[in-house]
């Protein structure tokens, strides 16, 4: 495992990004000692993404079911605007 200090992250990221691509794990520390490591995804799990897309339609029938204001816009802008 690598280490490296939080300034030489600091100003170094790509060169620290490297090794982590290449699959190395890298520890960082602040005054010796590590506060954080810095680890590749593990192999053969790529990242889960979501379509929003997909579930547009779930998801709007879900905001239809949920209950409306029973005043318009235009009420509520009358009774502020009535208030002063």
């Amino acid at each position: 495992m690598k280490t490296a200090t939080v300034r030489q992250v600091r100003n170094a990221f790509p060169e620290v990004l490297r090794h982590i691509q290449n699959g190395e794990s890298v520890a960082i520390t602040s005054r010796r000692r590590v506060v954080a490591t810095l680890t590749p995804p593990a192999a053969g799990k790529p990242a889960k993404r979501t379509r929003l897309w997909a579930t547009l339609p779930a998801r709007l029938t879900e905001l239809k079911k949920q209950p409306m204001l029973a005043v318009s816009g235009a009420d509520l802008l009358a009774s502020d605007r009535d208030r002063y």
